[in-house]
């Protein structure tokens, strides 16, 4: 091999340098439990139990697409990206309803997994790879939506289309809807978060308490309501 072609492989594996470090920060600073254990062989257990939450919740958000697109009948390519959007994917829509299902199954799919765990009482919410899929689930939309509305690196126009799930939702529909669908995942991610730190061991006295409550919920005549509870 040439030292011109190894320098591209090696620039090439470079761009996803910043991925693993802001990854391994973020995987340190979002699950304080890893702190509750004593030994470095726990903790390293921990750590990586929690990283394959991270994980699952990625492969679920994809795998969403997937699904999506062979339910519509839609082709669909993927490739590797990088460390802003490892795996990419472009379709084929024929119509405007099937790009809708496709760009916003990842993100649904992702809130209906939160919405899982938080209702069944089975599942430790303790749980290292349960933190870590739900640190991700609520992330995300969160991370997508600020995305598209202030810093377009993930959603963003493109010569050939669009880049991005929300783009996608713009893409075929409008801005109105995009913005719609963005700011639904924020409060639904928004409640979510808060629903499960309730659950953590490692949560404040105050936030445990039953005594208050936060709640979001869709109202017939279109949109959401919100809804802060405390009892007397």
């Amino acid at each position: 091999m040439n030292a011109n072609r190894l320098f591209k492989r090696m620039t090439s594996r470079m761009r996803y340098l910043p991925g693993v470090v802001i990854f391994t920060v973020f995987m340190l600073s979002a699950n304080p439990g890893w702190c509750e254990y004593k030994s470095m062989g726990d903790r390293m257990v921990s750590i990586l139990k929690y990283s394959a939450g991270v994980a699952s919740a990625f492969m679920i958000h994809e795998g969403a697409h997937l699904v999506a697109a062979e339910a519509t009948g839609t082709e669909i390519d993927w490739e590797l990206g990088n460390y802003n959007q490892p795996l990419a994917y472009t379709e084929q829509a024929d119509d405007d309803t099937d790009g809708l299902i496709i760009n916003s199954s990842g993100l649904v799919a992702q809130a209906l997994a939160s919405e899982v765990i938080l209702q069944v009482d089975s599942i430790d919410k303790n749980d290292d790879f349960v933190r870590g899929m739900m640190h991700w689930n609520i992330l995300n939309p969160i991370f997508y939506a600020l995305d598209y509305w202030f810093f377009h690196i993930t959603n963003d126009q493109t010569p050939d289309g669009y880049q991005g799930d929300i783009q996608g939702i713009e893409h075929y529909s409008d801005e109105k809807t995009a913005n719609m669908f963005a700011a639904s995942l924020v409060a639904v991610a928004g409640i979510q978060g808060y629903r499960f730190l309730k659950t953590q061991d490692w949560a404040p006295d105050w936030l445990k308490d039953e005594a208050q409550n936060l709640n979001f919920a869709p109202v017939k005549s279109g949109g959401f309501s919100f809804s802060y509870t405390i009892n007397f």
